[in-house]
Order: C-alpha cells, then structure tokens, then sequence
C-alpha cells in the first residue's frame, strides 16, 4: 500500500463514497490489531473499532499534512491514552460496583480479579441489553440516575430498578462461573503484553 493510493481512497471517501473508506480503514485493521495487542492485556479490539470509529467521525479534519496511517495511528495513540487514563478510574468505578453487590446476599470474590480476567465483561454480555446498558452509564461512565434517565429516554425509577436488577444478574452470572471450577487465583493473563 502506498501513500499515493491512501490519498486516492480518502479523497473519494470523502466525496462520499463509503466502500472506498471501507478499503482504507479495512488497510490498518491488522496493524492497529498489533499496536494494541502490544500495549494492553484485555480490550485490544475494542480498542481497534473505537479507533476505526474516531477515524470516520474525525476524518473531515485530515487535510494530508501527513500520511493517512500517521493521522490514523495519531487517533489510535488518543485512544490509548485515553484508556490508560481509564484504567485508574476503573478501580474506583469497580471498586463502587463491588461494595453494592457485598450488599447483596452471598460474597462474589475479590472484583478487581473478577475483572482482570474479563469475567464481569462476560457476564455484562450475558444479561439484557436495557440492563447492561444503565450498568455501563453509571459505573464505567459515572453518570448519575436523572442523565441516565434522560440518555435512556426511561424514568429515574426505572433507571433504579435496571441498576438493581442488573447487579443481581451480574452476580448470578459471577457465582455461575465460580461453581463451574473457573480459577480465581493466577497471574493476569498476557501480562507480558502490558507494558508499553
């Protein structure tokens, strides 16, 4: 691939024909996939289509003052540090999460381990979509009942009664996996692949 050809397939990308920004992103799936991989143990590929997706909602601002795969790994190192940010407040926000499902009848062991392994975004895929998505608002993006309420279109009481009818589910999706034998205990996975 070369610069010429990336300049060709943005140009008609941006005089509107879509399959032409299909080519041109779908050029760097693999590298960003690389790049990430290398620099965060879990949410690489998320990582991949927030990227693609800041891409596409950014891409009138390219003015070719630099290669397209400059400007393109420009977003995905926002990104990255946007997640790396993330990750401190992600301890809070777990934290919070933990202490309300303690609150519940029998212990989930320890969360922040639970996490690390992907076993609490596992089980947020597993229950429904309007649940997932109020736990996601409040506790990944710290928003409070009435934005939810606001954002979802649904009432602050019912916004209440998603949130608690999702930890109850998160955690029944939690005790599920610990009674099928999962190990607790063991070193991070890929932690090797963590570092910068």
């Amino acid at each position: 691939m070369t610069s010429s050809e990336d300049t060709e397939l943005f140009e008609a990308w941006q005089a509107g024909d879509a399959e032409a920004g299909n080519v041109l992103l779908g050029r760097y799936v693999e590298m960003l996939r690389r790049f990430f991989r290398t620099r965060v143990a879990l949410g690489s590929e998320d990582l991949v289509q927030q990227t693609l997706l800041a891409c596409s909602e950014s891409a009138h601002r390219f003015r070719g003052e630099s290669s397209f795969k400059t400007y393109l790994m420009a977003i995905a190192k926002g990104q990255l540090l946007m997640h790396l940010r993330g990750q401190g407040r992600r301890a809070h926000r777990i934290g919070a999460l933990q202490r309300e499902l303690e609150d519940l009848e029998s212990p989930v062991p320890e969360l922040t381990l639970w996490e690390e392994h992907g076993f609490i975004s596992d089980a947020l895929r597993r229950i429904p979509s309007e649940l997932r998505q109020v736990l996601e608002l409040h506790y990944w993006h710290e928003r409070k009942i009435e934005e939810i309420a606001r954002l979802t279109g649904v009432a602050p009481g019912t916004v209440k009664s998603r949130l608690a009818r999702g930890r109850k589910l998160v955690r029944l999706q939690l005790e599920r996996t610990a009674r099928d034998g999962v190990p607790l205990r063991m070193d991070r996975p890929d932690s090797s692949c963590s570092a910068m």
